[in-house]
């Protein structure tokens, strides 16, 4: 019986083994065959010529096409190649489509995303650019048409093959993009739930930018308020635990003049920081026809390129961190829910009905109201609450980048660049350029809202008729400079221009430290070079740190007798101020802010509010520096107590609770503390959720260097210390006197396809402040090539 048994049992065992076998063969070979063709010739539906893709040694495609409508087909096949599902997650979650693939848990926020854009959008594009975009969803099309048997692997996982794509489906991408680079979705409401609970001279401490003279909110609102809040909460949390968008999305750029340059022309930097996810959010091209000849970074699925360099000018951006978003109070009819107030008349809502296909059971239908202002983001209840929250987005009413985009990779120098510009309204960004004459300028282009008065940051009456938009900033009258006397223009999400100009930008500015730190260095030699820019954007200097820390070994000194206090101390007095990997002074410092924090701000607000209001990003260390600077606040008193503690109990207590905290993780010596032990980096793939596809999908994790404050931004959530997943999403840098190249570098690398050499190629140049050098000459790409495909019309 014994050995009866344990022979089926090794039976059992073989067949297990032969399961498990046959899984990994049989995943192994799926991703093996779902690998893009890079060598040899495709032939295929809507071309007209030939067109030659040639893959260099990182897999940067550099397609040459005999027309423009051949190269924006060849343009959609690339990326098609590359990212083909990540441009298809992209688009679902714009259209309001992800229940379709993942079921019931993303119906709220399938309903959410078709209620912003059911006003509609700006869909106009120039006659002449039509056949382009045209050719760029056919080129998607005629990959996914002639794959459709070996698809990426995240297709066959979820069991769903992908549309055809559209031509205008890259405005759903754009959409997504759009949404996550407005900051007053995540603080307008907010700010709202803020003020109802500590009050009108508390919640200024908390955002500080806010005018003496600003609106505030109507107390009627507070409950539609806080349900619109809730709301915007919940999707923006399933969403963003989903993936890693783009969120509040801060940047840098400079360009330096001919004249400061070591090699006599412009040199121009970007880093645009955001989700720092798998794959990575930006794709590298070289687009070539007679017409044509632009090079950089695209975002999948969207025709364009928004960051990069033709042969005479070079362009790059930031966030302008606009507030292109209202929201309105409206008071509700309680006879009828389906009308609202407005001045001295009730108006009638339009109602849209939404039918949401859900994976696994029957689909569900969602209605839309429509105000005057856009659409309601809770629907009022028939004899509920009279009061309910609309929102008023620009993007549905603002120029698609497209034509923007076509005319700047073709501008020959500035003033065509300036040109192009001209019709650059979405997403708002702030543009550094220059040309290969020695030119240098900055343009903000963004979709500034004429406000009747200067509000933003908190709801507002839509009864009254007294917040109206009245138009658009016009061009000319956004801020701007050209060939500045200082010879550089640098950006960081600042704030764009002084108190004198007359339309209100926004309030939600980074913290001034990258940008001061920037201005720094740019001022610092008389000539930059090459090697000067790549330092910079490497740089982890924290000017926080530089300013806070004094008051830390102040209050050290003060405590002899509290443990660790002494060493700590002596640890800080040394310190350069970088947050270097390596670093116990960096551990220090940033585990002590992070309580600081919860100490300054978490017994007022509440286990609610507390968390919403660092998730607005940029508020928390504007308030806390100010407060510091002051040296006195309401804020510091814990409520919780019979006494009012200080500044200085505030640090200490802080203190205590972070070199207890390093203790347990780190140990008891503290020289041995770095922060890149405890400050680490994972690129996160969609699916990587659960086990084991985390295993297969993510990258990572790193020790890395730098935090929120840093030009070499290595960004936390204040929710879920000291995990980055924010900051550096690329880097390049052009070098004007030799406008056939550039450096640039990916966090991951080119392609989403998990088989790939392309997958994580330059993980290791990222992380070691490294690039890798993009030549757009046919002898040198050549002389790189790994790969040529030739594509043949049918």
């Amino acid at each position: 019986m014994k050995k009866w048994i344990l022979w089926v049992l090794g039976i059992i065992v073989v067949i297990i083994a032969a399961g498990i076998g046959g899984s990994y063969v049989w995943f192994q070979y799926t991703l093996k065959k779902s690998l893009p063709e890079i060598q040899g010739k495709m032939v295929l539906k809507g071309l007209k010529e030939e067109v030659r893709i040639v893959r260099d040694s990182f897999g940067v495609p550099h397609i040459y096409a005999a027309n423009e409508q051949d190269l924006f087909f060849a343009f959609g096949y690339a990326v098609a190649q590359d990212r083909l599902w990540q441009m298809d997650f992209f688009r679902r979650l714009g259209q309001g489509r992800l229940s379709e693939i993942f079921g019931e848990k993303f119906i709220k926020a399938d309903g959410y995303f078709r209620m912003l854009t059911a006003p509609g959008v700006n869909r106009e594009v120039p006659e002449n650019l039509v056949p382009l975009f045209d050719a760029f969803a056919k080129g998607i099309t005629a990959y996914i048409e002639t794959h459709s048997d070996r698809l990426p692997i995240e297709f066959r996982l979820l069991g769903y093959k992908p549309d055809p794509w559209k031509r205008d489906d890259y405005i759903a991408v754009l959409k997504v993009v759009n949404w996550g680079l407005s900051f007053g979705f995540r603080t307008d409401l907010t700010a709202g739930k803020i003020l109802k609970r500590v009050g009108e001279e508390r919640m200024r401490e908390l955002f500080p930018s806010w005018p003496r003279d600003g609106a505030l909110i109507v107390t009627e609102g507070a409950k539609a308020v806080s349900l619109a809040a809730d709301l915007t909460r919940e999707v923006m949390d399933t969403v963003q635990k989903l993936a890693l968008l783009p969120n509040g999305a801060a940047s840098n750029n400079w360009v330096v003049s001919g004249e400061k340059s070591a090699t006599g022309k412009p040199i121009l930097a970007n880093d645009p920081h955001l989700g720092l996810s798998n794959p990575s959010f930006w794709w590298e091209m070289d687009l070539n026809c007679p017409t044509i000849h632009v090079s950089g970074f695209a975002v999948p699925g969207v025709p364009g390129v928004p960051i990069g360099h033709n042969r005479h000018v070079a362009w790059g951006v930031t966030n302008v961190m606009v507030d292109d978003v209202d929201f309105y109070v409206e008071k509700i009819n309680p006879d009828n829910p389906r009308q609202y107030w407005y001045k001295d008349h009730w108006e009638d809502m339009k109602v849209i009905k939404e039918i949401i296909r859900v994976k696994g059971q029957d689909p569900v239908t969602r209605q839309i109201l429509l105000t005057r202002h856009g659409p309601l983001i809770v629907e009022p209840q028939q004899g509920g609450g009279t009061d309910a929250v609309s929102e008023r987005w620009a993007f549905t009413e603002c120029l698609q980048p497209g034509k923007a985009g076509y005319f700047l990779s073709k501008a020959r120098n500035i003033k065509e660049a300036q040109e192009a510009l001209r019709y650059w309204e979405l997403p708002s960004q702030n543009f550094v350029f220059a040309d290969d004459q020695g030119n240098i300028g900055y343009w903000c282009c963004a979709t500034v809202p004429i406000r009747s008065k200067k509000y933003g940051l908190l709801p507002v009456p839509g009864w009254t008729g007294e917040y109206e938009w009245e138009g658009y900033v016009p061009f000319e009258d956004r801020p701007h400079v050209i060939n500045p006397a200082e010879g550089f223009v640098a950006t960081a999400n600042n704030r764009v221009a002084g108190s004198s100009y007359p339309y209100l930008i926004g309030n939600y500015w980074e913290p001034m430290d990258r940008i001061t730190r920037i201005r720094a260095l740019l001022a610092s030699k008389e000539k930059l070079g090459i090697n000067d820019v790549e330092g910079m954007q490497q740089d982890t200097y924290c000017p926080l740190a530089s300013e806070f820390t004094p008051k830390l070994i102040k209050v050290l000194k003060e405590h002899p007798s509290e443990k660790g206090f002494k060493e700590a101390g002596n640890i800080l007095s040394k310190w350069d101020f970088v947050m270097a990997e390596d670093s116990p002074a960096a551990c220090i410092f940033e585990v002590t802010f992070r309580k600081m924090l919860d100490n300054i701000m978490k017994d007022e607000l509440g286990d609610e509010l507390f968390p919403l209001y660092l998730k607005t990003t940029t508020f928390p260390p504007r308030a806390v520096r100010q407060m510091i600077r002051k040296g006195s606040s309401p804020w510091f008193d814990n409520v919780n107590t019979p006494s009012k503690e200080t500044m200085n109990d505030i640090i200490r207590q802080s203190l205590v609770q972070a070199l207890t905290e390093l203790e347990e993780k780190l140990g008891g010596d503290m020289k041995e503390w770095k922060w890149g032990s405890i400050h680490t980096l994972t690129f996160e793939h969609v699916l990587a959720k659960k086990r084991p596809l985390d295993l297969l999908f993510n990258i990572g994790p790193f020790p890395v260097p730098g935090n929120h404050l840093t030009i070499n931004k290595k960004q936390y959530s204040y929710l879920e210390p000291y995990r980055a997943s924010h900051g550096v999403s690329m880097r390049m840098i052009v070098d004007l006197s030799n406008m056939l190249s550039s450096f640039q570098v990916l966090p991951t690398g080119e392609s989403g396809q998990l088989k790939s050499a392309h997958y994580k190629d330059q993980v290791e140049l990222y992380l070691g402040g490294k690039y890798h050098r993009v030549d757009t000459d046919p002898d040198q790409v050549r002389k790189q090539s790994e790969g040529e495909l030739l594509l043949i019309p049918e």
